[in-house]
């Protein structure tokens, strides 16, 4: 499949305008203060100063508490962080697992306006498919936000990525809505073996794979391919082309109803007549003739069973949740914990969370997606539609769902350092009502604190750092805050520096 992508970040991009249209005054303000703000700071770490790539990463790391709520969220709040403090971290860390336990009506309230969300294939053909697919892009906007399941949705987004489908194309524009139901959320934080059963079985998968039409005697290789490169085994796994050529064979037959097909429109069919019955080797199992069905059901068996398996996706878990580049005996670890569990996701999780010194983990970059939505939750903003936050996930490369090749969006450093501007803006457009939809209540956000510049920059540090911001960012916000006592444009202006600050682009 092609592997270029149409929202790739480049350094060229990061010198255009402003989302939707011309910067206003301020806007161009804050971004001069921004590209102050910035320089210091690399020429503190006595690098150049660096535009249009990634600031520095933060000197001081964050405590094992807050790191925590960092892996564990989408966006540390002062909610969060009083109840992490209230349960400690192991009893943070399990109330977030046990997410079936959190009441999250709030966000349900807000979801049942999107409709589509709960409906069957056959229901959602009827519709224009535009409606499908913005429903679940602006609910998916929406969730991390909103819900106060955190840990569930920060897995959401991993397993989305690990099992990537680009709604765009056709049938999946329709089809996604339900693999997003069925197969990420209901096993996110389930067993990984029934998340690979279940997107195996997922129309929207087989569509995006063309093994909709991989039949015996013209077996097509995408889904099989994919299948051991990307959702199991990984691309340094010990399988050969051959390996591919018989798990495709495998799989000839697994398909979906066609859209005509009434209420079974658009769902799992297995066609006996278009399956390769013939016997079948794969990574040196033996796969007798006749065996129909089944013979997926033994390849996906072999493959969640598989040490590779359990290595490959251990160190993309750890890569996720700890850091870039995980210590070798972390991987091991939850590899460990993979075999003995037998893929249970939950006891990975401890693992990799608690069973190492997570304060030592090197800091991450946000994506847009979390940076957004960190901010977002940090505010406490209002939320009336999500036209303006998509528009600005568009400019900086990251809307849901809109990922072409089948490896999902990046969770590395380098592809995102070329597009800093739309990060820049954010804050400040957030923060004078310039993202179409969303909005901040200042004086709801400083309720209570004395206005002058010391106090208004520790309630900065607090609600949106956990208390732990970078001294000389927060002496900058401080600064910025001055004279006494500041106007409310004027702390509008210092919360919005602080979002597109150096330390609030990692977490």
């Amino acid at each position: 499949m092609d592997q270029t992508h149409r929202f790739r970040p480049t350094a060229a991009r990061a010198t255009a305008g402003a989302p939707g249209g011309a910067r206003s005054r301020r806007a161009v303000l804050s971004g001069a203060a921004l590209a102050a703000f910035w320089g210091e700071q690399t020429a503190r770490a006595g690098e150049p100063a660096r535009h249009s790539a990634a600031p520095p990463v933060q000197t001081t790391g964050a405590g094992p508490l807050v790191r925590l709520i960092q892996r564990v969220t989408m966006g540390l709040t002062a909610s969060e962080l009083q109840a992490a403090r209230q349960l400690g971290r192991e009893g943070y860390l399990e109330h977030q697992l046990a997410y079936e336990s959190i009441d999250d009506s709030v966000l349900a309230a807000r979801l049942a306006n999107y409709a589509t969300l709960t409906m069957e294939p056959y229901q959602l053909f009827q519709l224009q498919p535009q409606q499908v697919v913005n429903e679940l892009i602006e609910a998916t906007i929406l969730r991390p936000v909103l819900s106060r399941r955190q840990l569930l949705e920060r897995m959401v987004e991993f397993w989305t990525d690990h099992f990537n489908i680009d709604i765009n194309k056709n049938l999946d524009r329709f089809l996604k809505t339900v693999d997003d139901r069925e197969v990420i959320r209901a096993n996110a934080l389930g067993t990984f073996p029934a998340l690979l059963s279940a997107s195996a079985h997922s129309p929207a998968m087989l569509y995006y794979l063309d093994n909709n039409v991989s039949f015996v005697g013209n077996p097509n290789e995408n889904y099989a391919r994919e299948l051991l490169e990307l959702h199991t085994m990984g691309a340094d796994g010990a399988y050969t082309q051959v390996d591919i050529e018989e798990v495709a064979r495998c799989f000839t037959g697994w398909t979906l109803y066609p859209a005509n097909a009434g209420v079974n429109a658009g769902k799992f069919r297995f066609l006996a007549g278009q399956h390769d019955n013939g016997a079948k080797q794969v990574l040196g199992y033996t796969i007798p003739a006749g065996g129909g069905y089944n013979d997926g059901l033994i390849v996906l068996d072999i493959l969640a069973n598989h040490p590779d398996t359990a290595r490959y996706v251990s160190a993309k878990l750890c890569r996720w949740l700890y850091q870039y580049d995980p210590p070798a005996p972390l991987v091991s670890s939850v590899a460990a914990t993979y075999a003995a569990t037998g893929g249970d996701i939950r006891s990975m999780i401890r693992t990799a969370l608690l069973k190492h010194d997570l304060a030592a983990a090197e800091p991450k970059y946000k994506r847009p997606y979390h940076l957004f939505v960190s901010a977002l939750r940090a505010c406490g903003a209002t939320i009336t539609n999500v036209n303006g936050i998509r528009s600005n996930l568009l400019a900086a490369g990251q809307v849901p769902y809109n990922w072409g090749p089948p490896d999902g969006y990046p969770d590395n450093l380098d592809f995102w350092v070329g597009l800093v501007l739309p990060r820049w803006n954010f804050g400040a457009s957030l923060l004078n009502s310039q993202v179409n939809g969303a909005s901040v209540d200042i004086n709801a956000f400083f309720a209570g604190v004395p206005n002058n510049a010391d106090a208004l920059a520790a309630h900065i540090d607090r609600a949106l750092f956990g208390g732990e911001m970078d001294p000389f960012e927060r002496q900058r916000i401080r600064d910025y805050l001055l004279p006494n006592a500041p106007t409310t444009q004027r702390k509008r202006d210092a919360l919005g520096l602080a979002i597109a600050s150096p330390g609030y682009q990692w977490y």
